[in-house]
């Protein structure tokens, strides 16, 4: 019969093993899977390229398309696929997996950037991947990035990745001024940055004594244009104009406005689309967070 020690131990040792399964209390990260298969250079255009806290204290590497082909896969079918407007079946993995088999947690990394061949950046929040299951896509319809063609709307290539949640429906609570939270499809994605919310998308959230407005304004800001006009380290660089040279747009009223909403009546060469279906409210919210953003230096 066990003594009375004992049998404390052995409470003990079953209320620490409950305490650590609870949410955010796993002791350790998962085991790094692709450990072996990251390489320090790339070998082939469809290498994916992955950068964060990864296995064996590297922050960036490669990793070989098959070694990515021979990981547990999902297949899902899409009936309309918004890049080829026409049913597709897809075959990946999710970025939770992926995130995983890296050996990596939620509390490593916190949000997914997957960064494009034009420098276009969409980030995935754990909040996102957790509600949709966004896939990486090795294979649509039973083939390879290199039959993918261009998307039907830009004329923009596929390959060598593309990201999707086929089970999307916009959240109720996402919806700001009216715009609903829309669906996150980035193509030719050629990395994914594996970071967290305290290193990048903190930095460019206002105080807790900032307006209602420009609090509206954050949410629309960092979903819709952070993509292309990043920040320092984070965030796309397609535009070539950063985060901090719209803040300073901010300040003139007129100039701000006729940016957003017709991009070449004020610099010719700009890519920008014109967004004339904006609200004068969601303007109003967007120049509003922008004045009163006070930008977080980069942790170190």
């Amino acid at each position: 019969m066990p003594s009375l020690a004992q049998l404390l131990l052995r409470c003990i040792g079953i209320a620490y093993l409950a305490f650590a399964s609870l949410p955010g209390r796993a002791a350790t990260s998962p085991t790094p899977v692709l450990g072996s298969a990251l390489q320090a250079s790339r070998t082939s255009p469809h290498d994916l390229e992955v950068g964060g806290p990864l296995p064996g204290g590297l922050t960036r590497a490669f990793i070989p398309r098959e070694r990515l082909l021979a990981l547990p896969l999902t297949t899902v079918t899409n009936a309309m696929d918004p890049t080829r407007k026409a049913p597709a079946v897809y075959r990946g993995i999710p970025l939770t997996d992926l995130r995983s088999h890296l050996g990596l947690s939620a509390r490593d990394a916190d949000v997914v950037f997957g960064v494009c061949v034009d420098n276009y950046s969409k980030e995935f929040p754990n909040d996102y991947l957790e509600a949709f299951r966004s896939l990486l896509i090795l294979e649509i319809d039973g083939k390879g990035p290199e039959t993918w063609g261009l998307n039907v709307i830009n004329k923009l290539p596929m390959a060598p990745y593309y990201i999707l949640a086929t089970d999307f429906a916009a959240r109720p609570s996402e919806t700001v001024l009216g715009r609903p939270e829309s669906l996150r499809y980035p193509h030719g994605v050629a990395r994914l940055e594996f970071r967290t919310d305290a290193a990048t998308l903190a930095r460019i959230r206002l105080p807790g004594t900032a307006s209602p407005l420009a609090r509206q304004g954050q949410a629309i800001a960092v979903r819709e244009c952070l993509a292309c006009h990043g920040h320092d380290d984070f965030g796309g660089t397609m535009s070539g104009r950063p985060w901090l040279l719209i803040k300073t747009w901010a300040s003139n009223t007129n100039y701000f406005r006729r940016y957003v909403v017709n991009p070449r009546s004020v610099q010719p060469n700009s890519r920008m689309p014109a967004f004339n279906d904006l609200e004068p409210v969601v303007l109003d919210a967007l120049q509003a967070y922008f004045r009163e953003l006070r930008v977080a230096d980069r942790p170190r």
